[in-house]
């Protein structure tokens, strides 16, 4: 069974916090996952499509945040990927900082996804240089 079937109450609680803070977002159900499906604008005027996907252990677990549209390249001048992994999916949490908790709502999520955008256009400007915050190999993770 899965988390939105024997939580109907915390679904509840998610929906109301999109609306709120994206209400831009739909809810779409993928497979047997629950995604969010919006777009965000960043203070530089960029739009990035993005997909929320909710995990089956949810909320034991923070949801996947995926870029749709535009593609993104996250390679550094070294061929790393910077606070992204291999399959596409958006490094938003420095491991063990406990920034995630049960409380938390993909309208929390998607709101990180919006500093990780910000920090992105920062990180393009700077040719590549410099990322703010704390990185690891995401290689390694």
């Amino acid at each position: 069974m899965a988390w939105y079937e024997y939580d109907p109450q915390r679904l509840l609680i998610e929906r109301k916090a999109m609306a709120l803070k994206f209400p831009q977002f739909q809810l779409l159900k993928r497979d047997n996952a629950l995604c969010w499906y919006g777009t965000l604008e960043s203070n530089r005027g960029n739009k990035y499509e993005i997909l929320v996907e909710y995990p089956e252990h949810f909320p034991n677990m923070a949801p996947s945040v995926f870029p749709v549209s535009p593609d993104i390249n996250s390679t550094d001048l070294n061929g790393q990927l910077k606070h992204q992994y291999p399959n596409g999916k958006l490094c938003l949490y420095y491991p063990g900082d406990r920034t995630f908790s049960h409380d938390t709502t993909a309208a929390t999520v998607v709101a990180v996804a919006a500093a990780w955008f910000f920090a992105y256009e920062a990180w393009l400007e700077s040719g590549k240089q410099v990322w703010p915050g704390q990185e690891l190999d995401h290689m390694q993770i």
